[in-house]
Order: C-alpha cells, then structure tokens, then sequence
C-alpha cells in the first residue's frame, strides 16, 4: 500500500529495514516475505510493488473486468511505502539519480501512472505477472552483477523495460474497463456542464485538474490518462471542449447575447469568443445560432 508523505530515505537505509545488503546505492529489489523492522518507511525513490491479490494486500477491490492473478502498485518519490499486508510480492526501489544522465530520465514523467493512487493499481493476468516477474528478476541479476562502467545503463535499460511493459498493461486495462470509464466520463462531463452554465468560470476560473479528478472519483493522473484513452483528450483539454461544447448549447437554446455568453464561460473578451469560435466552427456566433 502507498501513502502521501514527505518523508524521505535511501535505498541503503531501505535495505537495512528489510535484513538485504546493499547491491547499489540507487537501486534495489527486495522480497516482501521478509519481515521488516518498520511497517512503513518513507522514500526518495521510484518505487514498483508487485503484490498478490490478497484481501488485505492494500490493492483495494478488482473491477468485475479485470484480472485477478497480481497487483503492481507505483509511487514516486516522496511518497511512504507501506509493508502492511504485503504477505508477498517483491518492491523495486531506484533513485532519479540513477536514470538523471540515462534515457530513461527524459522518459519518466511520461510513466504516469506513478501519479496513481493505490485504488487504481494495474491488475494483471498469469501471464503479465510471470513477464514482470522474469522482468524484475533481470534487474536483480543485474545488481548482483556488480558495479562497473556498464552497471548506469544496463540497469537503466532493464527498468525502462519493465516500465514499457507497465504501460502496455494499463493500456490494456483501460480497454478492459471501457464501459467503466464511459459512465465516469459522462457523470464528469455533467458536473463539468453544470459548472459552467452556472457562470462559475467568470468568477472561479475554469475546472482545474484536481476539481475534475475529485468528480471523476480518481487521482488526477488516472483521470488525464482515463480521458485520453477515451476522447483523446487530456484534461485542461477535455475542459475546454466542454467549454466550446456549451457555448454552442448557450447559442442555439437560449437569447442570451454573445457577450452575456463569453462572459459566463470565462472568456476574456467577446472578440477573442467571437475569433476562436470562428475558427472553430466555420461560422460566426450568430451563423451558427441563426442556422
């Protein structure tokens, strides 16, 4: 299970708490059956926990669609890690320091799911959990190589493979759970309409991520990624769709003027509304509502 925490610690330090000896000060696998002198530590790092599916085993409950076989959990750093009901399952811990020259340092802020909360693990099947386990154990093998000039990369290299396949697993899980996802869409599409027919914007701004995530009931993380696997928008973008989406509503079901209309949605003057909209839809404000 993963918390919030500022709280921070090393790999070695890490090591410590679970009876290892260090491999390498910037990465680590460790065995979840190994008892741990802490039920939770704090952590600097990255970490991948690849945990069963017990109840209690901090991975919430599994959608009807999903598979059942493991549980792979994502924290970035600054988050504690907590050992509590993992009976089993191995914790794969790396530095950003350890990819910061590497390729994988640009890639990292593209593996979103680290953003994700507990409840929105990756479920996976037999046959995924076997991959990422042979995956990990790569890595492992790799620390137990030893340190020379090829250990950065070779470790780098073995951790982005495990992330790829971590990233084609969620995709196929968002597909797995595609109804789902519509009717949280269609529920956050209302509460974002109603928002902004109510003329929230001129005074509040538009929708911001976390009040979007909150309507959605997910991390802001999943809720981007959800939105963009289903519409093809993240979501600062799917919000201002709505935006266009409602300022066309406005128009052709009620009188209210342009500017009465520009105004309500947030825009900052009836003249970039009237420009933007043209653009958009081909055809002035009042073309379009005279249609």
């Amino acid at each position: 299970m993963l918390t919030e925490d500022t709280e921070t610690t090393t790999v070695c330090r890490c090591n410590r708490l679970f009876g290892e000896h260090t491999l390498h000060p910037l990465a680590c696998v460790i065995d979840l059956s190994k008892p741990c002198r802490r039920q939770a530590v704090g952590n600097d790092c990255y970490a991948v926990l690849l945990a069963g599916c017990r109840d209690g085993d901090g991975c919430g409950e599994p959608c009807a669609c999903d598979y059942t076989s493991a549980a792979a959990l994502f924290a970035q750093p600054g988050r504690k890690i907590t050992a509590e009901g993992s009976r089993e399952g191995r914790l794969l811990l790396f530095h950003p320091d350890l990819a910061r020259h590497e390729s994988l340092g640009a890639k990292l802020g593209g593996y979103t799911f680290f953003g994700y909360d507990k409840a929105e693990a990756l479920r996976l099947s037999a046959r995924e959990k076997r991959l990422l386990e042979r995956s990990v154990d790569y890595i492992d093998e790799e620390l137990h190589w030893g340190i020379d000039r090829f250990s950065r990369q070779m470790l780098c290299n073995k951790i982005e493979l495990t992330l790829n396949y971590c990233r084609r697993f969620y995709e196929r899980q968002f597909i797995l759970r595609h109804d789902m996802s519509l009717d949280t869409i269609a529920k956050t599409k209302a509460a974002i309409d109603a928002y902004l027919r109510a003329g929230r914007a001129a005074a509040e701004g538009l929708p911001t991520e976390a009040m979007v995530a909150d309507w959605a009931g997910h991390s802001a993380a999943y809720t981007s990624d959800m939105l963009r696997h289903e519409t093809g928008f993240a979501t600062a973008d799917y919000v201002e769709a709505r935006r266009w989406a409602v300022a066309k509503q406005m128009l052709l079901g009620t009188r209210l003027a342009t500017a009465e209309i520009s105004a309500r949605l947030g825009f900052r003057c009836e003249a970039t509304f009237r420009r933007t909209f043209t653009q958009l839809a081909r055809c002035t404000p009042a073309e379009y509502r005279h249609r």
